[in-house]
């Protein structure tokens, strides 16, 4: 694992690093040809405008030309005139007594410019290796030594000149760092380093930088030694957390599968108020599970594995069985006192429903049940609204639970003709801050109001929520303000007469 997840990161980070290399390489040469760029295009532009001025012969007024545009270029050292492969005259030394027969150039640059490469060159009385382009008649002299020794005396960049149908020129570096075409830009790898290789946009100048992977691991040692302690951790963690939930899940789900007692069930209760008079009008069904180490167990836990094992119908009888056991003498205090149970939708038939709870209906007549949906479940829903329909006509009340979470359309709402909508605690809780969600409780009531249904709240838990409630005809609710779910002792102990003591 600790491999896996080390070849994990070092797949994430890698490849960045790599970028990131590749650019400060580009950067690297970016600077040297930058350079080199600007000392070409001065020389271009030097002697383009010479060769426009038609001069022939070497008088006082082409001494004048040539001394004025060396003057005012930047790079340019010297600037000849040639004729017929004879240098005539220089900006530095005049006209030459005897014309000097130049060599062949060193290279000849896709654009025609004749190029000499690091030749001695007369200046006065004394002699200095320099660079010559020729473009028409004019030749220009300078001298890159101090770029040169910034830069390509290191032995990761390597320079070549392009020239005209013939392999680039190599003019210094390292010349293991080979280009094989004019490329502008472009990245090599291979098994010990990567090389970059970046050529001039406006210029004749290719530059070649290599790094190898060893003075990137040198370089990097810190963040790799942190990807190795992140996938010491991560893979401690991630153990952890797979044992922790294999064990949860898959021993949680043995143990329930086994479990799914009328001992293990617990049945808890939550009162529902009318508002105004704080009323009590009945109460929620919630369901717990003892697991076989004692903990109680939510319904977010277990509720998936019910309908998992098609023990849907099973375990909602165990609730209804239990409540009414345990209710009783609170609904022989309570005239009209509403039960509410949470139904599956896989159970809404109108004869499963009845074989469940039809016989606590006869015992009760006086009794209201309450079958609560989640809006989520209304699309399964409405292919069983016959049923629903049926059951609202033998007297059952129906209920849309936490509504707002869900993504129901008015439609389906109609078509369910729910008795009462519950607004989910979610919006209530928002109510003090007055955000957006909390605003859209009047459109809720609205919706409801449209297909003829109550409204009931859900986690009112201070005053102030009530009267907002109130003041958009909200009737009724339910929230720790009122009660937090309890057994059916503690719930007893709750109610005096009609009311919450």
């Amino acid at each position: 694992m600790s491999v896996f997840l080390f070849l994990f990161f070092v797949g994430g980070a890698v490849p960045i690093m790599l970028e990131d290399y590749t650019e400060k390489n580009e950067n690297y040469a970016h600077k040297y040809i930058s350079e080199m760029d600007r000392i070409s295009s001065d020389i271009r532009i030097t002697l383009t405008r010479l060769n426009k001025l038609n001069l022939k012969e070497c008088d006082d007024e082409m001494i004048k030309q040539l001394r004025f545009a060396q003057f005012e270029s930047k790079y340019i050292k010297d600037i000849g005139y040639s004729l017929n492969s004879k240098l005539i005259c220089t900006s530095g030394l005049g006209k030459l007594e005897t014309p000097f027969d130049e060599l062949p150039p060193d290279l000849v640059t896709p654009q025609g410019a004749l190029v000499w490469l690091k030749v001695p060159i007369k200046l006065f009385d004394f002699e200095k290796m320099a660079h010559v382009v020729r473009i028409g008649n004019f030749n220009a002299v300078f001298n890159t030594s101090e770029i040169d020794k910034k830069d390509i005396s290191a032995s990761n960049l390597a320079v070549y000149v392009v020239q005209k149908d013939k392999p680039p020129y190599f003019y210094g570096g390292n010349k293991a760092l080979t280009i094989d075409r004019y490329i502008r830009k472009s990245s090599i790898y291979d098994m010990h380093g990567m090389k970059t290789i970046r050529c001039s946009e406006t210029s004749n100048i290719c530059a070649a930088v290599y790094v190898s992977y060893s003075e990137i691991i040198q370089e990097e040692a810190p963040m790799i030694f942190g990807i190795v302690m992140l996938s010491a951790i991560s893979t401690i963690f991630f153990m952890k957390f797979l044992y922790d939930q294999l064990t949860k899940f898959k021993g949680f789900s043995n143990r329930f599968r086994y479990g799914l007692t009328a001992e293990r069930v617990l049945c808890y209760y939550q009162p529902i108020v009318e508002l105004e008079t704080e009323k009590l009008i009945g109460c929620e069904v919630l369901c717990r599970w003892i697991d076989f180490d004692g903990r109680v167990a939510s319904p977010d836990e277990f509720l998936h594995i019910v309908k998992e094992l098609h023990k849907t119908k099973e375990f909602t009888q165990i609730i209804i069985d239990k409540s009414f056991e345990e209710l009783t003498p609170i609904i022989s205090r309570i005239p009209e006192f509403k039960i509410s149970f949470n139904i599956f939708p896989s159970d809404f038939q109108t004869e499963t429903i009845v074989d469940m709870i039809g016989g606590y209906r006869k015992k009760h007549p006086e009794l209201s049940i309450n079958l609560e949906l989640t809006e989520d479940e209304l699309i399964e829903l409405a292919q069983v609204s016959v049923a629903i329909d049926e059951l609202r006509a033998q007297g059952y009340v129906i209920s849309i639970d936490d509504f707002g979470t869900g993504y129901s359309s008015l439609s389906y709402l109609r078509e369910i003709n729910a008795d009462y909508i519950k607004i989910d605690r979610s919006f209530v809780r928002e109510i003090e801050h007055g955000s957006i969600k909390s605003n859209l409780i009047p459109n809720i009531v609205n919706i409801a109001n449209s297909i003829g249904s109550q409204v009931i709240a859900e986690g009112i838990e201070k005053r102030e929520q009530i009267e907002y409630l109130m003041s958009f005809n909200v009737a009724y609710g339910q929230g720790y303000l009122f009660g937090k779910p309890c057994s059916a002792n503690d719930f007893s102990n709750l109610i005096c007469g009609d009311k919450l003591c």
